[in-house]
């Protein structure tokens, strides 16, 4: 989709067109992607209509599984899934968390943007990135999303986004989601075997359920801390991408192990990086503000 008929940002144009999907999935990644726990654990009351491909989970051999009766991977997946929610903040971190803002800098290439975001549960997000007094706000108000490019302070018209990057936003959108909203599916997920990530001995756990994309999910065999995810997409007809985000940097945070660091990497190639300097937890932010701004 071409981004909104604004003749003064010409450069601006050009860059959105050059790099609106990157920054498209990457946005959505860095915006909903907290992985202290379930900032949309409703989410799964109020899902969105489009319609969404179910790819296969990624292809990846097996060794604690097959070493296993099912009764003890039944046991030992309990284990993990309730040891790693305890990781994210526990249930009641969860039921109590409402909204959240962060903000940060978002590397793609040589481009780094400055991004603030802001979340209120179930699903509603905004965020803002900006590059030398240029940039553009993109909304989810749960049922319509929106773009709004603006250059020196001044706003062109907010544009809806079309049904197509609409769903791919929302599809990919569930790469996104807080590990616990699938956690709390236990009966969808499986162990997947073992791996290593950045030097961390990781459970891999699959996700296969009725409602949402397949995922594998690296929980940390010593912290439970969520080290990485997976699954794979594919954008506009293209041919299936294997998309992974890695998170690094944790830091305490009002009592939560948080990851101040996320890369995203399509098919292994590191796509973008997005370092958070600031996190903001249960902020009042009224459902309004997400909706799609008017002419005026």
């Amino acid at each position: 989709m071409p981004p909104p008929n604004i003749t003064h940002t010409s450069p601006l144009r050009q860059h959105l067109h050059q790099h609106m999907l990157a920054y498209q999935i990457a946005g959505i990644f860095m915006a909903l992607l907290l992985s202290i726990g379930g900032t949309v654990w409703l989410l799964k009351s109020q899902r969105p209509s489009f319609a969404e491909e179910r790819p296969r989970p990624v292809d990846i051999d097996y060794d604690i599984a097959e070493a296993l009766t099912p009764f003890q991977e039944r046991q030992l997946l309990h284990e993990i899934l309730e040891n790693a929610i305890s990781a994210q903040g526990g249930r009641v971190f969860v039921d109590r968390l409402l909204t959240v803002k962060k903000a940060g800098k978002l590397t793609q290439d040589d481009s780094v943007m400055e991004v603030n975001y802001a979340f209120r549960r179930p699903n509603r997000v905004r965020y803002r990135l900006e590059h030398d007094e240029r940039g553009f706000r993109i909304g989810y108000d749960g049922s319509r999303a929106w773009i709004q490019p603006f250059s020196s302070g001044r706003l062109a018209a907010a544009t809806p986004l079309d049904d197509g990057d609409t769903s791919s936003l929302i599809l990919t959108s569930e790469l996104a989601l807080p590990a616990v909203l699938f956690f709390d599916e236990s009966q969808y997920m499986t162990i997947g075997g073992e791996a290593d990530v950045d030097g961390h001995r990781c459970y891999i756990l699959d996700y296969r359920g009725p409602l949402r994309a397949a995922q594998r999910f690296y929980i940390d065999q010593e912290s439970y801390l969520l080290r990485k995810r997976a699954r794979q997409a594919r954008f506009r007809g293209e041919d299936h991408t294997l998309v992974e985000v890695i998170y690094r940097d944790f830091r305490t945070h009002e009592g939560i192990e948080m990851p101040f660091h996320e890369e995203v990497y399509f098919d292994g190639e590191l796509q973008t990086a997005f370092a958070i300097e600031e996190y903001i937890l249960n902020p009042g932010i009224l459902d309004e503000f997400f909706e799609m701004p008017d002419e005026s």
